[in-house]
């Protein structure tokens, strides 16, 4: 009890909270509306500086309330499951993961130590949960996002928190490799030239009414009158959002035929889902009056695939969600053709995976379903984790949602 009383004084909670306010502002700033580059690069580098000297209580709780302030919303998906009681408590817990994981990083004695560590958290997933990457910090800064990058802004603070006057005033010429950034894949022409012969088509169907069966024909006819938009707009291709159409599209031979007929003036990606022994969330690509489709290779974690052993996951599947399968998934990203370039598919949450960006792709088209935690900051933090990516491997991302987030992100150059 007396080693947990020092994790309970005010000092402790103070200076993690303020950590943690400076590691997570960029969020809530970018939610609504405002980038400042230099403050928000200034904010980076003191919680990285926080990062390297807290004691190690007060590291605890600034990992516990950074995961919260940043992840709070992954307990509202449980409302559609009818385990909103499990909401105040997936909260908590979300945030002492963090905790712990931020913690174990206090127990090391020297900042060069945990500058090491805070840089292998970048490949430190828990349960597969890869949305926490400490160089997000850096996104929409002078510095570049590469990891890298991250390591050079991290070797800098250390000699300055750790060496004599002289060498800490060398050490922050350092910063200035950080801000490099390569070139585009894409040229402005290029992109112009998509950006007038795509039509993206978002919606914003409540997660509640969504899968509802009441509401299926009307959500179809929709989707089919946002395609007869396209074309009559001349456009060349159409994406719609993640189960844009919310069945086993596979299955339903009256609504392929339908979408294979409109595939012979206009190309249409759209999300659905598949079943083939078991169910999988894809991408139906329809074109000249043909179908591919793409399977999902990263699921999300608990919510398409349990990350626990098979008898844990099954326990756990037939506890809260009615005995669910669950989503099966491909090996590999794939790549297509559309509007005369070559694209990588990517749904959802696997948009921000590494796994989805092998091969540094120049184009991705992206489509995801936010309305399971609307309204929060999930979006948002989705938004920032796309342009980290985009910025890292060059690549342009025309994202389409159901819910918000619908945007076309742009590596950003010098």
């Amino acid at each position: 009890m007396r080693f947990l009383s020092g994790y309970f004084t005010t000092s402790a909670i103070s200076l993690g909270f303020l950590s943690a306010l400076s590691a997570s502002a960029f969020i809530y700033l970018y939610r609504f509306g405002f980038v400042f580059p230099y403050f928000q690069a200034l904010l980076g580098l003191l919680s990285l500086l926080f990062w390297l000297k807290l004691p190690k209580t007060a590291l605890f709780w600034s990992g516990l309330l950074t995961g919260i302030f940043w992840f709070w919303w992954i307990g509202l998906s449980f409302r559609y499951y009818d385990l909103t009681w499990m909401i105040p408590l997936v909260i908590p817990a979300v945030g002492l993961v963090y905790g712990v994981l931020f913690g174990a990083v206090g127990l090391l004695p020297h900042p060069a130590l945990r500058a090491v560590a805070i840089g292998v958290m970048e490949y430190i997933h828990p349960f597969g949960f890869d949305w926490f990457r400490p160089a997000l910090l850096f996104v929409h800064t002078p510095f570049g996002e590469r990891l890298w990058q991250f390591w050079v802004i991290l070797a800098v603070l250390t000699i300055v928190l750790s060496c004599k006057h002289k060498a800490r005033f060398l050490a922050l010429f350092g910063l200035f490799f950080a801000l490099y950034r390569p070139p585009q894949h894409l040229s402005p022409a290029q992109l112009a030239d998509l950006r007038q012969n795509l039509f993206l088509a978002p919606t914003r169907l409540p997660q509640d009414l969504k899968w509802s069966p009441r509401y299926r024909g009307l959500i179809i006819q929709n989707n089919l009158a946002k395609i007869k938009q396209a074309i009559h707009a001349g456009k060349k291709a159409v994406i719609l959002p993640e189960s844009a159409f919310p069945l086993y599209l596979n299955r339903d031979m009256e609504l392929t035929r339908t979408l294979l007929d409109l595939s012979a003036k206009i190309t249409i990606l759209t999300g659905a889902l598949f079943y083939d022994r078991n169910p999988y969330n894809s991408a139906y690509l329809f074109q000249n009056k043909k179908m591919r489709v793409m399977h999902k290779v990263v699921p999300v974690p608990f919510g398409e695939a349990s990350p626990l052993p098979l008898w844990m996951s099954r326990w756990i599947n037939t506890l809260f969600f009615d005995g669910a399968k669950d989503y099966a998934s491909a090996k590999s990203p794939s790549d297509f053709s559309m509007a005369g370039y070559t694209w990588r598919n990517a749904i959802c949450y696997e948009a921000t995976s590494d796994r989805l960006f092998a091969g540094n792709p120049r184009l991705m088209a992206a489509m995801s379903n936010n309305a399971w935690f609307t309204p929060s900051t999930q979006s948002t933090l989705q938004r920032l984790l796309l342009q980290l990516q985009a910025d890292r491997h060059g690549t342009v991302i025309f994202h389409v949602t159901n819910g918000p987030g619908t945007d076309v992100i742009v590596p950003r150059e010098k």
